[in-house]
């Protein structure tokens, strides 16, 4: 996840969906007393509003750094984001589900915000898409996470304190299923940008509001006792997993005992007669694969195309396959014909890449299957 790349503030469009649901925006004005709402309140004279900020008001800035939140939510995927949200909160507001995404991101900021921030923080976590798993000595769950979660606070803001001379930083946590989500926030901010287009014109503003850049992701499931960690610092990776083993468990070793960095086993795919099995619907086929052979001067080889294992057999390596290194290999999965596949890497023997936006229990549940995540 490292650095993570916001869009332009593209206001005009957004607040345009507000036509008919002024009272919406109303209601956002309304959170900060001291603004002072535009009379009689539009869509246009809500962006006029805009573009002429008060100087140096931060009410004005945390208004608008709202509307940016919603406007985060404004795909397909943060809108489905938004209403697993309110399905996993059981939350019944009336009209909620008839909203269109803008209304929808901006009402559950408004009406209930702790729906709204576990949004937020599902959305974060399904642009985690590259990250580094350990076993842990046996499957353990947590019982109360508040206690552990502050020592766990503690110690990595210890530890930037002296590694970055600031221990500025947030932990955010959420379940997902048999999961504990633990996004890591750092100090490290962008200023967000708000675009108005009118009349051939463009309005561009930069807010003092600053939004976080930098994040790391942990997840933990407590059913196979195994640790994911998202940063791209290994230094910090491994200070993450021992300051959580110590914090959560008492044992600094939880994750650091024999084979407890063997999570994915490549050697599976060079076993004759291998084959990717796949329900109904389901379409599974290496796209990759890159190995050593035990030979003079160690060559390695990647072999990339539509289908490596038929490429393989056509070139008749697949001998030679069967007596190699499994260095890496890239898997892709699709769910349904027609639809965009999901590329699952494999690298090493911990390493994983693939977009959790989408079908996470899937992959996991189909490399378990082929035997090539070990838990």
């Amino acid at each position: 996840m490292a650095v993570l790349k916001h869009r332009i503030f593209n206001a005009d469009r957004f607040i345009d969906k507000f036509a008919e649901h002024e009272a919406v925006l109303a209601a956002h004005l309304a959170r900060w007393p001291t603004l002072v709402c535009p009379d009689p309140l539009t869509t246009e004279s809500f962006k006029e509003y805009l573009k002429a900020p008060p100087p140096n008001d931060s009410a004005f800035e945390d208004m608008v750094d709202g509307l940016y939140q919603a406007y985060d939510f404004c795909n397909k995927q943060g809108h489905e984001l938004l209403n697993e949200a309110i399905e996993l909160n059981q939350l019944e507001l009336p009209g909620l589900h008839d909203a269109s995404k803008e209304v929808l991101a901006l009402r559950l900021q408004i009406e209930d915000p702790s729906t709204f921030a576990l949004a937020c923080d599902m959305l974060f976590a399904s642009q985690v898409d590259k990250f580094v798993t350990y076993k842990g000595s046996s499957p353990r769950q947590i019982q109360d996470v508040a206690p552990p979660l502050a020592l766990f606070r503690a110690k990595l803001g210890e530890y930037f304190a002296t590694r970055k001379g600031s221990d500025k930083i947030v932990i955010k946590h959420f379940t997902d299923g048999t999961a504990h989500n633990f996004i890591v926030y750092h100090e490290r901010r962008v200023t967000a940008e708000l675009e108005i287009k009118q009349q051939g014109t463009t309005t561009t503003l930069t807010s003092r509001k600053y939004r976080p850049v930098r994040q790391d992701f942990i997840a933990y499931y407590g059913d196979t006792g195994r640790l994911e960690i998202e940063t791209p610092i290994q230094k910090e990776r491994d200070l993450m997993r021992v300051a959580f083993a110590t914090s959560f468990f008492n044992d600094e070793a939880f994750f650091s005992g024999t084979n407890s960095e063997v999570a994915i086993n490549l050697e599976k795919l060079r076993e004759p007669g291998f084959a990717f099995s796949a329900d109904d619907g389901h379409y599974v086929t290496l796209k990759e694969l890159t190995f050593k052979l035990p030979q003079l001067h160690s060559p390695s080889f990647s072999v990339r195309s539509r289908d490596a294992f038929s490429t393989l057999a056509m070139n008749q390596m697949t001998q030679a396959v069967a007596g190699a290194e499994i260095k890496s290999a890239v898997i892709s999965i699709s769910f349904a014909r027609g639809t965009r596949a999901k590329r699952v890497t494999l690298t090493h023997t911990n390493s994983l890449s693939f977009s959790r936006a989408t079908h996470v229990t899937e992959v996991f549940a189909y490399l378990r299957r082929w035997q090539l995540l070990v838990d």
